[in-house]
């Protein structure tokens, strides 16, 4: 039942496209000149240019007449130079009306050719005393005036009019004997059963490109589910090794093995980077190969309708059109598809490299790993705009539509959308940078000017925090100038206290060293901790005590936890140590200048609770 749905859905994909790809070349010359004509352009507006198709040299124009049956050329008329065709004179006739006319006599030469029994004759003719070319046939008494040669045409091709006429005559009868051996119905038969055989062999050959796009689906699909599972699964024993060799006993008993499961951590994620570019490499080869098949059933199809349109009578008008505008269209969005592949594959070589730096922390290395998906993500989505945009001018130009006005009045109207929206498009700039940057990402803990909170989320626009009292801030990023982040790569515990003067300050460096060396042995809190604690001294003198200040380095949005058990175990030290904290003090100034009293602001309460 699988089978026969995608049966159904390849027929019904297959007949779309071979239907467009048709429509595409035998409608080409109706849709180039009919519903999209020319727009007028600097030089077709000018009358003293000379149109397309129109060749000026000196006092002659020469245009070119082509054959009625597949659009050959046959021979170039000429007449004299007109140099302002918006007011012709009565001896001078324009070339391109010239040869108009003599197209419409060949279509009319054309048609008496098929119908006639016997061979039409082109012969020579005299009238008003002028050589004309007519076409005589058993259908009807009267010839068909064809061509009539000008001096300028003898004066051109440099023979004289006689001589000029029968090399007319003789190509002429050459296209009328070839038009009636191509009508005739033994040739006839036979052109279109070879067109028939053309067709079977491109339904053959689209259903061999089916067969093989499916056996690469079906690849491609087992080579994705065996990456999950071997990712599951690497995933799993770099856990179970890392669990294992940072257990708490072997973290007291040497930190040389952490650091060596530290650094086999680091390897096995680095290794799970390298497994997962080299199953891309594989993937993006099958996704090219896919890329090749559609475009081998593309090219299989134009040429194989060029070909039965070259073959079959009624449809050689077409031949030329089939083969050179639709051409040239296929070959500009093949490339455009070329360049933005290469574009994807560069980028994702240079994600690789971005995030594989063997010298970087592992936390750093995953940071990264997350926000070159991102810059990658938003790298080839512009790329891909980029080169389809022009491959939209490209194929504009085709049709002989003038870009340079397009792309003009585009930065017109660019220019005018930038100018409503300066503030989008800061917001959107700076996001940009924020973005490259890495200045700060989702999960960080920030401080915006006042604001402060864990990022919920960032794009382009907009910076959405969510504050300790549970608020959810937004704030446009073309108004973060100075951001804080909090939480990259590392934390830190800013640990101060004051002091009373009364205390032996080495005695309270001692304890504090002392608390900090037991929170730091013991396991749950050293896995928070990468470095010893620094008990720095004394940091400050003032009237109110010693300023003693403690840095504690954490992971990542640690430094709140463990900054609540340092100041409690240190509250509890100084109570077991009766060391006192700092208070206020002011003097009291006597009558008597000999008698200055220091008080305190307060009872002298040590940490037991006893009033000294």
């Amino acid at each position: 039942m699988l089978f026969f749905n995608h049966l159904r859905h390849f027929t019904i994909r297959f007949l779309l496209t071979s239907l467009l790809t048709i429509a595409l070349v035998i409608g080409w010359s109706a849709i180039a000149h009919s519903q999209l004509p020319s727009l007028p352009t600097a030089a077709s507006d000018d009358p003293r240019q000379p149109p397309d198709g129109v060749t000026r040299l000196g006092v002659y124009e020469i245009a070119m007449v082509l054959s009625p049956l597949d659009n050959k050329f046959l021979f170039e008329v000429v007449s004299p130079t007109v140099f302002n065709r918006d007011k012709p004179t009565e001896e001078s006739l324009p070339v391109e009306v010239r040869v108009e006319e003599i197209r419409q006599r060949l279509r009319r030469l054309f048609h008496r050719a098929i119908k006639a029994k016997q061979t039409p004759i082109v012969s020579i003719a005299t009238l008003n005393n002028r050589s004309i070319l007519q076409l005589s046939d058993d259908q009807t008494s009267r010839p068909l005036k064809l061509v009539t040669l000008t001096e300028p045409d003898a004066d051109y091709h440099g023979k004289t009019l006689e001589e000029l006429a029968k090399e007319w005559q003789q190509i002429l009868q050459v296209e009328v004997e070839r038009i009636d051996q191509l009508f005739s119905r033994p040739v006839l038969l036979q052109r279109i059963g070879q067109s028939l055989q053309i067709a079977i062999g491109l339904l053959l050959g689209s259903f061999v490109l089916w067969f093989l796009r499916q056996a690469l689906i079906r690849k491609q699909e087992a080579l994705q589910t065996r990456h999950l599972e071997s990712k599951a699964g690497s995933e799993d024993t770099t856990a179970a090794q890392f669990d294992a060799e940072i257990s708490p006993t072997q973290i007291l008993e040497s930190s040389q093995t952490e650091a060596e499961a530290i650094t086999h951590q680091r390897s096995q994620f680095l290794a799970l980077l390298q497994q997962q570019f080299s199953l891309k490499r594989q993937l993006d080869i099958y996704s090219f190969l896919n890329w090749v098949l559609f475009w081998v059933f593309i090219l299989l199809w134009y040429i194989g309708i060029a070909v039965i349109m070259s073959r079959v009578p009624f449809l050689m008008r077409w031949a030329i059109e089939a083969t050179a505008a639709p051409l040239l269209l296929l070959v500009i969005w093949f490339f455009i598809s070329l360049a933005i592949r290469i574009g994807k594959s560069l980028i994702d070589r240079l994600t690789h490299a971005w995030t594989t730096h063997p010298y970087l922390p592992l936390s750093e290395t995953q940071r990264i790993a997350l926000r070159a998906a991102t810059v990658s993500g938003a790298l080839k989505g512009l790329i891909t705009f980029v080169f389809i945009m022009l491959g939209i001018v490209f194929s504009l130009s085709v049709f002989d539509v003038p870009t340079s006005s397009i792309l003009a009045g585009g930065a017109v109207i660019g220019i005018a959308i930038s100018l409503g929206s300066q503030s989008l498009i800061k917001d959107m700039v700076n996001g940009c940078l924020i973005l490259v940057e890495d200045q700060f990402a989702v999960g960080d803990v920030i401080q915006i000017g006042d604001k402060s909170g864990l990022v919920e989320n960032l794009n382009l626009r907009v910076t959405q925090l969510r504050d300790s009292e549970g608020k959810l801030i937004t704030i446009p990023n073309s108004n973060i100038t100075d951001a804080s982040n909090l939480t990259r790569l590392w934390s830190r515990v800013d640990f101060s206290i004051l002091v009373d003067y009364g205390n032996d300050p080495q005695q309270v460096i001692n304890v504090l060293s002392q608390v900090s060396q037991q929170l730091y042995n013991e396991p749950q809190w050293r896995e928070l901790m990468p470095n010893p604690p620094e008990v720095l001294g004394i940091d400050d003198l003032s009237h109110t005590g010693m300023l003693m200040r403690v840095w504690i380095q954490t992971t990542p949005m640690q430094q709140w936890i463990v900054g609540r058990e340092f100041r409690l175990r240190v509250r509890q030290a100084f109570a077991a140590n009766n060391i006192q904290i700092g208070r206020p003090q002011w003097i009291t100034y006597n009558t008597d200048s000999t008698n200055i009293q220091i008080e305190s602001s307060s009872p002298h309460r040590n940490f037991t609770g006893e009033i000294d």
